[in-house]
């Protein structure tokens, strides 16, 4: 029974020491290991203060100098992961209450993100100098910057964000007395946290109704929802918001006159606010604890607490600090202005830059239109000269055969009869006709006809003396041969003849046979040189 009970014990305490286990963090400690580039490093270590943040605060800083040792020495573009790092140690510098110090890490952030114009990060540099001039109780500046912050996140859909810039809001309307501007910017809070699925978020923006509650005397409704979001901070271990719920919880207390439940809770926030350093959560822990010394009589307590409050604000809201700031914030501007004045600059540059590439690109395409159209021309002007020169050539001999011909109907047939033709006009003749032939030039069956009239008696003693040396040739042999004697061509002899090609083709072998030539020999010659 014994060994039983021990069992359950040990398997009971495994379970708890389970549950201590932060996986997220696991998980992300083991991406950093994996990381094998300086890139993948940097951002397992943003991811790494990312989550610490809002759990361990003070490894922040750590991560963020190993961002940026990391990144002095990286051969890339390292601005976007350099503003982030400035942006989480800028927190880290919030927390601890080194105003300046966070100012100008929230600066050198929003400058690189103008830069690179990224207004997607610009509106989180927005919220956290805000969240800055909220806590030196400049609110309507602190009001301004959230706004911005919305716009952007509005347009861009990051809702969660959006309920943090109405979350954080809430509180500088709540300070300048227009509680029912608090109550409304917090639905809206709600409403978006909701939206995003964001729990965390969501009991926070109910945490700081509580406080609204409070000012509204409203003390067990306000008190209900301080517990139940004390008990929620515990569970994830939301170390900054268990301080600061403390303290309210002690605040309910002194007001609703149960001052030894006030001191307990002030105490535990105290005890909690010194181990992490926190001093603003100090500073308020310190002054309630005071006024519950006070309402308890323990004058001495009261003094001692009011003297440790008035140490810590010296620290943090000195008159030199306010200085520092103001003189930071006129920096920014001056460096800002600088900084657009300077990218506007660039952007006209660029613009004049490639104005001129326009200009260059429209010239050259100028003048490659202009050597085409001239091409064009000079092609156009080129074959019309040669067609020209064609239709003159074809006119002239029109001309010589009309001047030198006895006389031509308009179909261009002799108005004479063959007999009464001489040999020369005979051969001008047939050559008007070969002419018309060879120009594809229609001609009609009448004159073809003539044609090969004119063409017999003008090749009379040639044929003769073909027909003596080779009697066997046909009347048909006779006057393919006398067609290929004045020049004409296949094709032609196939018009002239009024037959195919295949058959003008067939005759010449045949007619090769029998004049006894071989493959060889060619024809043409043959009876040209007869």
């Amino acid at each position: 029974m014994k060994k039983l009970v021990s069992y359950v014990f040990l398997f009971i305490s495994i379970v708890v020491q389970a549950q201590k286990i932060d996986t997220t963090l696991v998980k992300l400690e083991s991406a950093l290991q994996k990381a094998e580039t300086d890139s993948l490093k940097v951002e397992a270590l943003i991811k790494l203060a990312e989550y610490q943040k809002k759990r361990d605060y003070n490894k922040v800083i750590v991560y963020c100098n190993q961002i940026h040792e990391i990144l002095d020495l990286a051969n890339y573009d390292t601005r976007l992961q350099r503003a982030k790092a400035y942006s989480n140690s800028g927190i880290y510098k919030r927390r601890k209450s080194d105003y300046s110090g966070a100012l100008k890490d929230y600066y050198a952030a929003e400058k690189i993100y103008i830069k690179i114009n990224d207004t997607v990060q610009l509106s989180t540099i927005y919220h956290n100098i805000a969240f800055v001039y909220r806590i030196k109780k400049e609110h309507q500046k602190s009001i301004r910057l959230f706004k911005k912050a919305i716009t952007i996140n509005l347009a861009n859909k990051r809702y969660k964000n959006l309920a943090n810039n109405y979350s954080m809001m809430s509180a500088c309307y709540k300070n300048s007395k227009q509680i029912d501007s608090s109550f409304y910017v917090l639905d809206k809070a709600i409403h978006y946290f909701e939206l995003s699925d964001y729990e965390e978020g969501k009991q926070q923006a109910i945490a700081n109704k509580a406080s609204l509650y409070s000012i509204q005397k409203e003390y067990d409704k306000a008190l209900h929802i301080y517990l139940e979001y004390l008990k929620y901070t515990r569970l994830i271990n939301k170390k900054r918001s268990i301080i600061k719920t403390l303290s309210n919880i002690a605040n309910i207390y002194l007001r609703t006159n149960d001052y030894d439940k006030a001191l307990i809770y002030a105490n535990d926030s105290i005890e909690m606010a010194i181990s992490e350093d926190t001093k603003q959560y100090l500073l308020n822990a310190y002054k309630i604890r005071s006024k519950i010394y006070k309402a308890m009589k323990k004058y001495d307590l009261a003094f001692n607490d009011i003297e440790k409050y008035n140490k810590i604000d010296k620290e943090i809201n000195s008159i030199k600090k306010t200085r520092e700031l103001k003189a930071l914030e006129i920096l920014n501007e001056y460096e800002k202005k600088q900084l657009k004045d300077s990218l506007i600059k660039a952007r006209e540059r660029k613009l004049l830059s490639i104005q001129i590439k326009n200009q260059k690109l429209q010239s050259k395409l100028y003048i490659i239109i202009m050597v085409i159209v001239i091409t064009v021309l000079l092609l156009i002007i080129y074959f019309s000269y040669k067609r020209l020169k064609k239709d003159q050539v074809t006119s002239e001999i029109t001309t010589v055969n009309e001047n030198n011909l006895p006389s031509f109907d308009t179909q261009g047939i002799s108005t004479k009869k063959p007999q009464e033709l001489s040999n020369k006009e005979l051969q001008q003749s047939v050559q008007l006709v070969i002419n018309q032939l060879k120009n594809d030039q229609e001609i009609e069956e009448e004159k073809i006809n003539l044609l090969r009239k004119n063409i017999k008696k003008l090749n009379n003693k040639y044929l003769k003396r073909l027909k003596a040396m080779h009697p066997e040739l046909t009347k048909t042999d006779v006057e393919i041969c006398s067609l290929i004697k004045v020049g004409l061509s296949r094709s032609e002899i196939a018009h002239v003849r009024n037959t195919s090609l295949e058959a003008v083709k067939s005759t010449k072998f045949r007619l090769k046979k029998k004049l006894g030539l071989t493959k060889d020999d060619s024809l043409n010659n043959y009876l040209l040189k007869l």
